[in-house]
């Protein structure tokens, strides 16, 4: 029988490791090409939050400013540009995630527009709507699609 030198086990052993290192850098996860709709993707949501954010404007308390929101057309927008974009992610394993992403955009705006129907009716005071955990919950669940596809497809 052979006797293997342990200079050579450790020889090898480290060029297995410097190989599957160099794998997991450069060849793990979906090409460039097919993050390109993605990375538009989110591009796209990160520029129209920043719009919707703009046109945000909560006075503070006492003051005599008036509070502004963005239009149900501003966020019509969003949502249309988010499934337009999501339509043209091909890959597979990608098209689903941002498809996803763009529907809990639309159930989000929908969840929102009703809690600022029902905090219209709702007195000075009172409590918030119980709308507001439903926009909560749908705005977590949407952060938390947008941060999957920044880890599969970073900017």
């Amino acid at each position: 029988m052979k006797r293997v030198r342990p200079l050579t086990t450790v020889v090898v052993l480290v060029a297995i490791l410097i190989g599957t290192g160099v794998w997991w850098v450069f060849f793990r996860g979906p090409s460039s090409s097919d993050c390109a709709p993605v990375r538009e993707l989110l591009s796209f949501n990160k520029t129209q939050i920043e719009r919707l954010n703009a046109k945000t404007h909560e006075p503070e308390p006492g003051s005599y400013g008036s509070e502004t929101l963005p239009s149900e057309l501003d966020y019509r927008d969003w949502t249309d540009g988010l499934a337009d974009r999501a339509s043209k992610v091909s890959n597979p394993d990608l098209a689903a995630p941002a498809r996803d992403m763009a529907q809990t955009a639309d159930r989000l705006v929908r969840a929102r527009l009703d809690y600022d129907a029902q905090a219209a009716r709702t007195a000075p005071g009172a409590a918030a709507p119980a709308s507001a955990m439903v926009v909560k919950a749908f705005n977590d669940q949407f952060e938390g699609q947008v941060r999957g596809l920044l880890q599969t497809c970073p900017l």
